[in-house]
């Protein structure tokens, strides 16, 4: 996976960016538990979860232990903070994970997918890991969904990379199914991302998304003023809808 939040300081603005609020969490959790049964999960990996921020979430919902595994010892520094009852932190990357066979019976994903170096390899190292008909379920922007985002427009730099890493839903299912899993869901979730257009573009000046940490400084400044100057001129108090692709795929026996 990328080094690209190695850094100490990436890893706090990750924090500060990408913080959903409650609602939206309970969204998620709302999703994820319709197409994944609570009664057939005992162990969960979130696999580069960086700072854990579904990692609790996820715990209290399926009420089980669940491993978290990233590449960047800044995130999991970060991370570790949290209510750490039965959340365990390893250091490690999706194409060679560090836990025995059939040790979870759910792998979550969350923006990770187009940060894969090997993507094959990982996605059978998560084959591996996982139960007999164990869920490997994959939160993540795609082409369909990142059109309607509204702080791109600002960012040419980044809209072009973001072009170049960015999977499409279909990139998504037929790069993971030939690897022995079969899709059983894909839905784009209109999640609330900010309650205003103001804190929409504080979260955007944090620069902690991959391709704004990746632009240059003059590039991300220059943007950065014409979305401030956007953002004051939208309704005051108006939540900010930012969409996401859910995928659920099960492992084939």
């Amino acid at each position: 996976m990328s080094d690209t939040y190695e850094k100490k300081d990436a890893a706090e603005r990750y924090n500060a960016s990408r913080a959903l609020p409650d609602a939206t969490m309970k969204l998620w959790m709302e999703k994820l538990s319709e197409k994944v049964p609570l009664e057939a999960v005992t162990r969960i990996l979130d696999l580069g979860g960086g700072t854990g921020r579904f990692t609790v979430p996820i715990r209290k919902t399926y009420h089980c232990p669940v491993i978290v595994i990233d590449p960047s010892e800044a995130m999991i520094e970060q991370g570790i903070g949290l209510d750490t009852e039965d959340i365990f932190w390893l250091c490690g990357n999706a194409e060679y994970i560090p836990l025995a066979d059939g040790l979870v019976n759910m792998v979550w994903m969350s923006q990770v997918f187009h940060h894969l170096v090997k993507p094959s390899l990982a996605f059978q190292e998560i084959r591996r890991v996982l139960s007999p008909s164990g869920y490997f379920v994959v939160r993540n922007g795609t082409w369909e969904s990142d059109s309607g985002l509204d702080w791109i427009q600002y960012f040419p730099e980044a809209q072009q990379l973001d072009k170049i890493k960015t999977p499409s839903q279909a990139d998504i299912v037929n790069s993971i199914c030939p690897n022995g899993f079969d899709v059983i869901h894909v839905e784009t979730v209109n999640q609330i991302f900010a309650s205003s257009y103001l804190e929409y573009y504080q979260k955007i000046s944090q620069r902690g998304l991959s391709s704004l940490i990746s632009i240059s400084d003059e590039a991300f400044n220059k943007g950065i003023v014409k979305m401030k100057q956007w953002a004051e001129s939208q309704p005051r108090d108006q939540p900010v809808y930012d969409p996401v692709d859910l995928f659920v795929f099960q492992k084939q026996d």
